[in-house]
């Protein structure tokens, strides 16, 4: 099992399974993206699982109670996804986020910098990303963060078309400063007027891929602020495809009066990180560790109740949310991987005969990991 910080997550978990989150204020999240498509739907089913995971994390980071809706595949419509715009639910303090990846376009009467979404049943009609951004806007969240990660290249002109998109420990201050203490709007898409966007099944969109590492890079300080984040993640991508050399992400960034133009630039900086090997002189230390997260979670399992009520019970839901969040962030080995996300997804589908079943199975092997590695007593 690799070397985790097992008192870290030790600690998280008795905290995150006992402490409800101060305030009430909502991180609405709206992703909507196009899976079915033959030619970047593996690319798009990515992009939606990563960017889930992220709300999942600034949920768990702040203590905003986290409201998500997804529309995909065969759910891929446009009335529905207007209908869940207008729809929205939304207080003066909530954060509001909503994501699009899939095909996207302009036509010339279009007359904002960004693009049309694609959605099959709209034609070339489309679903105007400037409606969303309006709409929302119009709902007076304290934050707005709005991506399309979509081509914007026009396709009443020669030899377009809609098919080209090519294939230190985080700091809570800094992620309560980006989603919490920010007010204003931010909007984004993926390339600019004319251009299209790029993307890979395994890694997703270019544009998304790196909004996130930027995003994550950020908040391990808690200088992190969102004209940083913006100016570098709208720096020029090196494409070299055929169609197009590069791409220009752009976005704009209000707060109050002020308005941010994107800045493009080539240069990119990729910051690596090599694990380094456990000393052997560190064993004892890291089997004291290992025993402290098998008691926190033997704590948890002792006060998990045998039926649970998902709609009422939502302040201990919350704690245990986070729980599973700090568990499947933490990985380890193939069952502990495994385990953590079986309990995310009987959370997800309101189960909880297969989450409490999942944490108790977690927290068996802990204990049985540490009596192989460390001996019983």
């Amino acid at each position: 099992m690799k070397r985790l910080n097992l008192r870290a997550i030790a600690a998280c978990v008795l905290f995150s399974a006992s402490v409800t989150p101060a305030f009430s204020a909502s991180l609405r999240v709206l992703l909507v993206g196009d899976t079915n498509d033959r030619s970047i739907g593996k690319s798009v089913v990515t992009d939606l699982a990563n960017f889930e995971g992220f709300a999942q994390q600034i949920a768990a980071r702040t203590g905003l109670k986290l409201d998500i809706k997804v529309i995909k595949g065969a759910g891929l419509k446009s009335r529905p996804i207007m209908d869940a715009v207008k729809n929205l639910k939304v207080d003066s303090d909530d954060t509001v986020i909503f994501y699009y990846s899939g095909h996207g376009f302009r036509t010339q009467p279009v007359k904002t910098r960004w693009p049309l979404l694609y959605i099959p049943d709209a034609g070339t009609k489309g679903v105007d990303f400037q409606w969303v951004i309006d709409t929302i806007d119009a709902k007076k969240p304290r934050m707005v963060l709005a991506i399309s990660d979509s081509c914007n290249n026009y396709i009443d002109l020669p030899q377009a078309g809609l098919n080209s998109r090519a294939m230190l420990e985080d700091q809570d201050e800094a992620w309560r400063k980006l989603f919490v203490e920010f007010s204003g709007r931010i909007y984004a898409s993926g390339s600019i007027v004319g251009q299209m966007s790029f993307g890979q099944d395994a890694a997703g969109g270019a544009f998304t891929s790196r909004f996130l590492a930027i995003v994550r890079s950020e908040v391990k300080s808690t200088s992190a602020n969102w004209d940083h984040i913006m100016k570098l993640a709208t720096r020029q991508i090196v494409i070299n495809s055929p169609q197009q050399k590069t791409q220009d992400p752009q976005y704009e960034l209000v707060k109050g009066a002020a308005v941010q133009t994107p800045q493009a630039s080539v240069e990119q900086q990729h910051e690596i990180h090599i694990a380094e090997p456990e000393p052997p002189e560190e064993h004892n230390e890291q089997c004291k560790a290992l025993g402290e997260f098998a008691s926190a979670l033997s704590t948890v399992k002792s006060g998990m109740p045998a039926k649970f009520d998902f709609r009422r019970q939502r302040q201990e839901l919350a704690g245990y949310q986070q729980m599973v969040t700090a568990l499947v962030q933490a990985g380890g080995d193939k069952q502990m991987i495994q385990l953590s996300r079986t309990m995310q997804m009987g959370l997800r589908q309101k189960n909880w005969p297969r989450f409490r079943s999942a944490v108790w199975a977690y927290e068996g092997h802990i204990a049985s990991l540490h009596s192989s590695a460390c001996g019983s007593h």
